[in-house]
């Protein structure tokens, strides 16, 4: 009967928290069709001001007069609508976001969603037994740590991905670069190479390939290339891609050669990542110090010195 007692508490929170999580699916569901309807005006909108250049530019509030009051509410408050008071452009979650792989306003939304459902189903769990099981002040002191835990834990998590696939990504500009100027010298024009990169994944970069696809498309749509590259060192934040970008579209303006530039700042990568790698040999070697005096020494003294004590303390046995 008590094993009875103490699992209904958790049984009675579990289907409260069971029954939040679905009510926010059905909200996840409702915002995804209030982002569609949202994305279909602006399109709208723009084929009008294209077919139409005399005509004003739409407004944020008449894309969105046809939602209803809680899309609009709701698109609001996760800084999806324009004018809106959150700038989700230079949003960290946005920023972490592209830099963990993941690209537009839907991977946001979603992000976002899930993070509110985990806080809201973890946070329910851990109140209703707190209610449900008689529990103390340190139970409510629980259900906050759990809250805090919930609320932080998913944008650690995310920075930790962003930053795992960054490092990927300098790994592989050394090797970008040196297929930047083997194409260069055959012929292939800068664009070319965007798009030879963005259609191959398979060449061994496949980080760089998931960019510059990215890349690819905003030329597609309209940006130039300077302006598409410099969107992505922005978004990316990597210094090495910044000063290649830079590079690049300095001689693209000036019409100077890239060929050299190229192999200078190749030159310059390959010497920089020497001396990182120097330097992180040197702490490495510092760290096996410890591990060598804690684990090598006192085998290497039993082994050494063990048959001379054994053998010391046998005669010592024998005199006794």
């Amino acid at each position: 009967m008590n094993n009875g007692a103490d699992i209904l508490p958790w049984l009675i929170a579990a289907s409260v928290a069971c029954g939040a999580l679905g009510a926010g699916w059905l909200a996840y569901a409702y915002l995804l069709d209030a982002q569609r309807k949202l994305r279909r005006q602006r399109q709208f909108a723009h084929l009008e001001q294209r077919l139409l250049p005399t005509g004003g530019t739409p407004t944020g509030a008449a894309e969105t007069e046809e939602l209803g009051g809680l899309e609009r509410n709701l698109l609001s408050l996760l800084g999806h609508l324009p004018n809106s008071g959150l700038n989700d452009q230079d949003s960290e979650d946005r920023r972490l976001l592209v830099q963990a792989g993941f690209r537009g306003a839907s991977s946001v939304l979603t992000f976002q969603l899930l993070r509110w459902s985990a806080l809201l189903f973890l946070v329910l769990l851990a109140a209703g037994r707190a209610l449900f099981g008689g529990g103390d002040g340190n139970a409510w002191l629980q259900v906050v740590a759990v809250a805090i835990v919930a609320w932080l834990l998913p944008r650690y998590l995310l920075r930790y991905l962003a930053a795992r696939r960054l490092r990927q990504l300098e790994d592989e500009l050394p090797v970008f670069i040196d297929f930047l100027r083997m194409m260069h010298s055959v012929g292939i024009s800068f664009e070319q190479s965007i798009n030879i990169f963005a259609q191959n994944p398979g060449l061994g970069l496949p980080i760089l390939s998931a960019e510059l696809a990215a890349v690819a498309l905003a030329i597609r749509s309209g940006r130039s290339r300077a302006e598409a590259l410099q969107v992505m060192a922005h978004q990316l934040d990597v210094d090495d891609l910044s000063e290649l970008v830079a590079l690049i579209c300095h001689t693209d303006y000036y019409g100077a050669g890239v060929q050299e530039p190229l192999r200078q700042f190749s030159l310059r990568l390959t010497e920089r990542k020497r001396f990182q790698m120097q330097e992180y040999v040197g702490k490495l070697a510092t760290r096996m110090v410890v591990v060598m005096v804690l684990f090598l020494l006192p085998a290497l003294i039993i082994v050494t010195a063990g048959p001379g004590f054994v053998a010391v303390f046998k005669a010592l046995e024998g005199m006794s």
